[in-house]
């Protein structure tokens, strides 16, 4: 003879956006200063001219070669917008040798694959159009903030 229990099912919550998060806070009592030092985590500090806005996309037939190149630009801080798309704001230096080792990879083997770097201007991210699902451009542009416990 076999027991079943029957578990309630996991209710899903919406996911809210810093301003909602801060008003429940702020209802529930909790110090001010919490959602001020949220504050100061989610401006984004203005770009510096040595800073610039690129995409990174590729058409790589190998999964080894395409697995390998997906990490590399991970690891250089660039964030995945689809599955071959990456977006990134990075220093001018960094994208010189993020494209001169992009290009040392494309020539170690024989292939017909191809890897674009397109650098983007913020006036043209702002005039950016999404058709589908979008991404949150600010999530984008902003740079990473780490906090160590």
């Amino acid at each position: 003879m076999r027991l079943y229990i029957n578990m309630p099912r996991r209710t899903r919550y919406p996911i809210k956006t810093l301003p909602e998060r801060q008003n429940d806070w702020a209802e529930a009592g909790l110090p001010t200063v919490f959602g001020q030092w949220l504050d100061w985590f989610g401006k984004t500090p203005p770009k510096r001219p040595e800073e610039m806005y690129c995409f990174i996309y590729y058409d790589i037939e190998s999964d080894k070669i395409r697995r390998l190149v997906a990490k590399l630009l991970e690891k250089q801080g660039c964030v995945r917008v689809q599955k071959s798309v990456f977006f990134a704001r990075i220093h001018r230096r960094r994208y010189a040798e993020l494209t001169d080792l992009l290009r040392q990879i494309q020539q170690l083997y024989n292939n017909q694959d191809s890897i674009m770097l397109l650098p983007v201007g913020e006036d043209m991210l702002n005039s950016l159009h999404c058709i589908g699902q979008s991404f949150d451009l600010e999530l984008l542009t902003a740079p990473k903030n780490t906090i160590f416990v």
